[in-house]
């Protein structure tokens, strides 16, 4: 038979408390909370760091058997090592997350169980902050981009042209590619813009512009503006001799 013992500063959230919710054996005068005296100590980092792995807590069975321990994520951000473990008397579990910097969170809140066969089962839930200090973002940037020249050998004539790219967009804030096509021939500019990080953007001009000369400028854009050392300008005669530009 199970009673339950109250912990002490439950709704505290922070590394002075120990275990939210306990059972303990019936005849066990131990407390289960506290983490200087309790049966069971939780140790939460007063702090995370995004972009690098950082200790989490640190769990310490001070029961007279041993315990089976699991730290878990609440939510979708970051990912733990050394979540699992079965410890002995006097033995401790450090857990550690590992969390992004494309969009590190203001804090982690985790939940750690013990159990102890049916002598002992307890709960937490705690939470700390993430510092994103250490984190450079990086710009966005081109993986592969081309530009095609499929402009008409016949009537109508028109100046056709096919840019396609692939952002390499991990840890960034891609915005949006923008192409524009400048026939400096007759003073005609239009633009195309696409928000996908792998696109087609395709450009057909009015009839008659074959051997026209174009100066097709493309754009990146993230959260910062526009990336200015990925910007590409390629100066072409509309005659659709095929690729005029390619990277890598």
């Amino acid at each position: 038979m199970c009673v339950l013992v109250s912990a002490v500063g439950a709704v505290s959230i922070g590394p002075s408390t120990a275990f939210t919710s306990a059972t303990l054996a019936r005849g066990s005068a131990a407390p289960v909370t506290g983490d200087a005296t309790g049966l069971l100590g939780l140790d939460v980092s007063p702090s995370v760091s995004a972009g690098t792995e950082s200790r989490l807590v640190t769990v310490t069975n001070r029961f007279s058997k041993s315990v089976t321990a699991v730290v878990t994520l609440d939510g979708g951000s970051g990912t733990l090592s050394n979540a699992r473990g079965l410890l002995a008397p006097g033995a401790s579990m450090v857990t550690t997350v590992t969390l992004g910097c494309g969009t590190p969170p203001d804090s982690v809140t985790f939940s750690v169980a013990t159990t102890a066969k049916t002598e002992l089962r307890a709960a937490a839930k705690r939470s700390t902050t993430v510092d994103a200090s250490g984190c450079t973002r990086a710009s966005a940037s081109f993986a592969s981009i081309s530009v095609v020249d499929q402009s008409d050998q016949r009537p109508p004539r028109k100046a056709r042209y096919t840019v396609q790219y692939v952002v390499d967009a991990r840890e960034t804030t891609f915005e949006r590619v923008t192409v524009e096509f400048d026939n400096r021939d007759r003073n005609e500019v239009e633009m195309r813009s696409s928000t996908a990080p792998n696109d087609v953007v395709q450009f057909a001009s009015g009839g008659n512009r074959k051997g026209e000369t174009y100066v097709i400028t493309i754009r990146l854009f993230d959260a910062d503006g526009e990336v200015g050392t990925a910007r590409i300008e390629v100066t072409d005669s509309a005659d659709g001799d095929g690729t005029v530009y390619a990277a890598p």
